[in-house]
This record gives C-alpha cells, structure tokens and sequence, in this order.
C-alpha cells in the first residue's frame, strides 16, 4: 500500500493489488453482497473501483460472492492479514 497525505497532513492510502481491506459501509446499489466488517484482499484497482476478494478471508472458500467489484475507495480501510483496521495516523506517529 502507498501512501498519500491530505491537505490537513492526514495519511490516506493508495490501495494496490494485495493488500488487505475492510469495508467501513455496505455496498452501495439496490442488491447488497457486501456488507460492513468484510474484508479481503485487492484483486483489482480500476478507475471504477476496487475489486477485492472475500471468500478465504471473512468467508468460506466456497461462499456464493467471493468478489465485491467496483467498490470506491472511501467505503474501504486499510487492515491486517486477520481483518484488524489500522490505524494510519498511529502507526506513522510510533515510526516518526
């Protein structure tokens, strides 16, 4: 994951295929597969959105949505191997 920072100075992540995030709202649209608190791995950054992989992470292999497609970026966090968000503003701060 890269980062950028805000005008404020504040860290904002520049999400790249493999890394891990959650979602902070469900998806947006009149059928919703993906919810708040899933999370998975990015499979795909297009300028339409993030596609990321679900199933193996928050569900089982064999779920019936594996892949929520075309999720914008403001509705996903960044977090760890085992769906924990991260703190991006500690994180920096302990490093700095």
């Amino acid at each position: 994951m890269r980062m950028d920072y805000t005008v404020r100075g504040e860290p904002r992540p520049i999400y790249e295929v493999g890394d891990f995030v959650r979602l902070k709202r469900d998806e947006p649209g009149p059928v919703v597969t993906a919810r708040a608190g899933d999370w998975g791995r990015v499979t795909r950054v297009s300028p339409r959105g993030v596609d990321v992989m679900l199933a193996g992470y928050c569900r089982p292999a064999n779920a019936r949505v594996s892949v929520a497609t075309g999720l914008p970026v403001w509705m996903l966090a960044p977090c760890d191997t085992r769906g924990l968000m991260l703190d991006l503003q500690r994180d920096l701060e302990r490093r700095g």
